[in-house]
């Protein structure tokens, strides 16, 4: 848990760096509940929960690809895309340990909320992913958040 804090803080302090860098608070699947970073070169690193229940670790690096405002009068509204990967660990108390990881592409909404610095998005996953449980297979997941920018 104290790594957890310690990761959260320097996203924090890391954020505040730069004009371009963010960072982000969600929930989705893998990480049920996590923080991310997305530095000046469209890079994002996050970490978080598993969704599984247990005890465990998530992560995933993506490259936000592109992205641009969607004219819609009166709505600050933008889209993005782009593609990354996920790895999880997770030790359930009943079934043991199960580790997997995935690549996947996504695309996301983010509505800019007026007269402040953050951003609500909803973000779609899609792609293969392996894990010790069910082989390989296909990978849908998700974010739901917030933006700090």
């Amino acid at each position: 848990m104290r790594k957890a804090l310690f990761v959260a803080g320097l996203v924090l302090v890391f954020s505040f760096a730069s004009a371009k860098a963010y960072f982000g608070v969600f929930s989705g699947y893998p990480e049920a509940i996590g923080v991310q970073y997305t530095m000046n070169n469209n890079m994002r690193f996050s970490i978080g929960l598993p969704a599984y229940g247990g005890f465990g670790v998530a992560g995933s690096v993506d490259m936000i690809m592109g992205g641009d405002a969607l004219d819609i009068e009166g709505i600050d509204l933008r889209y993005y895309y782009g593609a990354g990967a996920s790895a999880f660990f997770t030790n359930y108390t009943l079934y043991g340990s199960a580790f997997g990881f995935n690549g996947h592409g996504l695309a996301a909404l983010e509505w800019m909320v007026p007269n402040t610095n953050f951003g609500i998005f909803s973000e779609i996953q899609l792609g293969a992913e392996y894990d010790t449980y069910f082989g390989f297979g296909p990978f849908y997941g998700g974010r739901f958040g917030v933006n700090f920018y």
